[in-house]
């Protein structure tokens, strides 16, 4: 850090190749899940870890459309030989969570958001929007995958300059924005199994990937609070802890990318 003293944070980091991308995923404020009817759950309100009661499942990796098996499902896959699911309070979850039933309609406030914040963004909006499945075996989705619709892609945010140091103001790209639905929230995990509270699951979100920039600490911080206000500044998001976790890639050098989870 000493080059970052002499000749300032910027130019350091800018002299070492440090590239960063942020992933923002909000919680929306519409009270009620993506694909069902149930309250969203997981806070304070809801009793820590929720109602007794549950079920066990074990998740397998399967092929996917190219006849292949996904290296990440079979890694996950050899991590917990069972999963345990508690249902949480009266109202956070039914059939839908528990993969015992299909989906309902997409909840069109949810919709509505997502359009509200890519609009927002100058992003490109498709013409037909499909859910898609992204498979997760590490327990925190009981179907074995998290269910995303690809909204819109391109565009940018403004970042305003002053503030936290690091580099001046301008714009970020935007990669794609998404619609899709929280995990569930997990309860502990030892011995080869882990413990999940289903009352998060399918709470709606939305995902904005931006573009990989070269940005000091400083600079990627006045990234995410510009993104941060313009999300609270919609009126649609969920307030509080827990409700909008971010996923950090870096890399320096030209080297690989690191994705820091949450």
């Amino acid at each position: 850090m000493a080059g970052a003293r002499t000749g300032g944070e910027a130019e350091y980091y800018d002299r070492i190749g440090l590239v960063v991308g942020l992933e923002i995923h909000q919680q929306l404020a519409t009270g009620r899940k993506l694909f069902c009817g149930c309250r969203q759950g997981g806070g304070a309100e809801d009793g820590g870890q929720g109602a007794s009661g549950g079920f066990t499942r074990a998740l397998r990796a399967s092929k996917s459309e190219t006849g292949r098996y996904d290296p990440a499902a079979v890694f996950e896959s050899g991590k917990a030989a069972a999963t345990l699911y508690s249902r949480g309070a009266a109202g956070t979850s039914c059939l839908v969570e528990e993969d015992d039933e299909p989906p309902h309609d997409l909840d069109g406030e949810a919709l509505r958001t997502s359009l509200i914040v890519a609009a927002s963004l100058g992003s490109r909006v498709f013409r037909e929007l499909f859910p898609m499945r992204k498979m997760v075996i590490d327990g925190s989705n009981t179907s074995g995958f998290q269910r995303t619709i690809l909204v819109a892609q391109g565009g940018s945010l403004d970042v305003g300059g002053g503030g936290g140091g690091g580099g001046g103001g301008g714009a970020v790209g935007v990669q794609s924005v998404c619609l899709e639905e929280d995990a569930a929230r997990l309860l502990g995990g030892a011995a080869g199994a882990r413990e999940y509270c289903l009352d998060r699951l399918g709470v709606p979100l939305v995902e904005i990937a931006l573009e990989p920039t070269r940005a000091s600490p400083g600079r990627t911080r006045m990234i995410a609070v510009s993104l941060g206000r313009l999300l609270r500044a919609s009126g649609r998001v969920a307030r509080g802890i827990g409700t909008i976790r971010q996923d950090v890639n870096v890399s320096v050098g030209g080297g690989p990318v690191v994705e820091v989870k949450g």
